[in-house]
């Protein structure tokens, strides 16, 4: 529903006898509370003082920052193994790593044959 037709939707409901408050407002139209309060206020209905808490919206929090990544990025990858540092290419359904040595990889690859 557009703002328009919530309030206008709003001033029936207000003649119709319901008590409305800040929090059956946001739960009927679907707002929060904050803009309850505003479309309430714009409408002309008189708000208690325990509504004010909802009269202006906090600063929105910074986010958070990615995870500045360190020079290894693939440090989760690396396992040591026998006293090696050991590639997990993947797990077997066991749960087995599986993958190759650091002196394996960087080998000449006529030795790989």
């Amino acid at each position: 529903m557009r703002k328009q037709q919530r309030l206008e939707s709003a001033r029936n409901w207000i003649r119709s006898g319901a008590t409305v408050t800040v929090k059956a407002y946001a739960k009927r139209y679907g707002v929060d509370a904050y803009t309850a309060y505003a479309e309430l206020a714009a409408i002309g209905l008189p708000l208690p003082p325990s509504a004010e808490k909802w009269a202006q919206r906090p600063p929105s929090a910074p986010r958070r920052k990615a995870k500045q990544f360190a020079d290894d990025i693939d440090a989760d990858w690396w396992i040591m193994l026998d006293g090696r540092r050991y590639f997990v290419a993947g797990y077997t359904s066991g749960g087995v790593p599986y993958g190759v040595f650091e002196d394996e990889m960087m080998a000449e690859p006529s030795a790989w044959s």
